[in-house]
């Protein structure tokens, strides 16, 4: 599968100008705990917004086990749960949990389609964002039972898409729950002009 066209400022340097972020957090060897943990962390007291795609989005049991009986359909119970997106937006990005939300379920539109999902926006004042979101996409493909992971083909792709919906650049940001490590795209995504397309 070939790396999606994207557009990019390479060695993007302009420190004083804050960037929406989307951070790519993967955590492939978690199993059933995980899913169950990150279910109560997602729907927890922050939650100011919820949409739930084939997955519900108000209890985390029923939710964990939704995905778990997926991936038990297809074989795939021992194998990476979920890519989970967190999309931390400035505040003139998302002034609101109801933009917060909006913009997320149209970045993640296109996955949503093959891929059970959940996303929640949670509140909380940094000093530059009042929200920011969690999206949990099932690794399995509910239609063929194909995986998807957390590689530079998906996340890059996702980092474009942000890009384009949010019509502002995004930085792009992996951490791998498993050993705590985090690596920056040292390239920022900006979005592609419309006019051209």
């Amino acid at each position: 599968m070939a790396i999606p066209e994207i557009t990019t400022f390479d060695g993007y340097e302009d420190k004083d100008r804050k960037l929406d972020e989307l951070v790519v957090i993967t955590h492939p060897n978690g199993g059933k705990k995980y899913r169950v943990g990150a279910m109560k962390y997602c729907i927890d007291e922050r939650c100011v917004g919820r949409k739930g795609y084939g997955i519900d989005p108000t209890d985390p049991k029923t939710a964990a086990m939704q995905f778990q009986k997926n991936a038990e359909f297809w074989g795939n119970e021992n194998k990476n749960p979920f890519v989970q997106y967190m999309h931390t937006y400035l505040k003139e990005t998302a002034p609101t949990a109801e933009e917060a939300m909006r913009l997320t379920n149209e970045i993640i539109g296109p996955v949503v389609k093959e891929h059970l999902a959940i996303t929640v926006a949670h509140e909380e004042d940094h000093d530059k964002s009042l929200y920011y979101t969690h999206t949990y996409r099932d690794a399995t493909n509910f239609n063929d039972g194909s995986m998807i992971y957390s590689d530079n083909t998906t996340n890059y792709d996702m980092a474009q898409r942000t890009a384009d919906v949010i019509s502002k650049p995004v930085q792009l940001i992996v951490k791998y729950d498993y050993n705590g490590k985090e690596w920056k795209c040292p390239t920022v995504f900006v979005p592609h002009n419309n006019e051209d397309e």
